[in-house]
């Protein structure tokens, strides 16, 4: 309603009591104490709202990580004294996880690249457009994806299959454990490989596991 429009759930909850007392339709209104999430940076209360998100559906590519996993030639995984072994930590955590939702609400990242149609809201599908972004990314990096237009983007003329031609991007970003995982793949290129290690950062290694590849 337009009159809540702006207001936080915690401005607003004290207004809609009223409302609904006004109109003879409440029922009940208590206050009491009770623990409560805080964000631990800015120490405000968190408000969980329902929102879509993107999600990778791991059982497809599950069944070939966790045959990699029983190969222990494949992998030698060495840890710090007094820390668990790494190998069946991994295992159960493919076995008993059905899915990873990879998007995030920032503000920064790398961003999960769809577009949708500006007139029906259908996503693009045609992937041979969409790896037309991969160029300039290779030109300009991630940040292209915020300083030029889904048409700039895009190969000149790419319609969607109701005939539109406008674009809006997807906001999300990607999960940046996603890009710790990968990011290898780009510092190791054309580079020594197998590494003995790979850390993205000190946290990666001091008291943790490690994988020799």
């Amino acid at each position: 309603m337009p009159e809540y429009k702006g207001k936080d759930v915690f401005t607003a909850n004290p207004i809609i009591v009223e409302l609904l007392r006004s109109h003879g339709a409440l029922l009940s209104a208590t206050d009491y104490k009770h623990s409560y999430p805080h964000c631990w940076r800015c120490h405000n209360p968190v408000i969980f709202r329902a929102t879509e998100q993107w999600f990778v559906k791991l059982d497809q590519i599950a069944h070939g990580a966790q045959k990699s996993l029983r190969r222990k030639r494949s992998r030698k995984f060495t840890t710090s004294s007094g820390f668990p072994a790494g190998r069946g930590r991994i295992y159960e955590m493919i076995e008993n996880r059905p899915d990873w939702c990879v998007s995030r609400q920032r503000f920064w990242g790398v961003p999960i690249i769809v577009f949708f149609c500006d007139a029906c809201g259908k996503q693009l599908g045609d992937f041979t457009a969409l790896r037309n972004v991969v160029k300039w990314f290779e030109k300009e990096g991630a940040d292209a994806w915020y300083t030029h237009s889904p048409e700039e983007l895009l190969p000149p003329g790419t319609k969607c299959s109701c005939g539109a031609s406008k674009w809006r991007k997807e906001n999300d970003i990607l999960d940046v454990w996603f890009d710790s995982g990968s990011s290898h793949l780009a510092v190791l290129h054309g580079n020594e490989w197998p590494a003995d290690v790979y850390a993205e950062g000190p946290d990666q290694y001091r008291g943790g596991s490690t994988v020799r590849c």
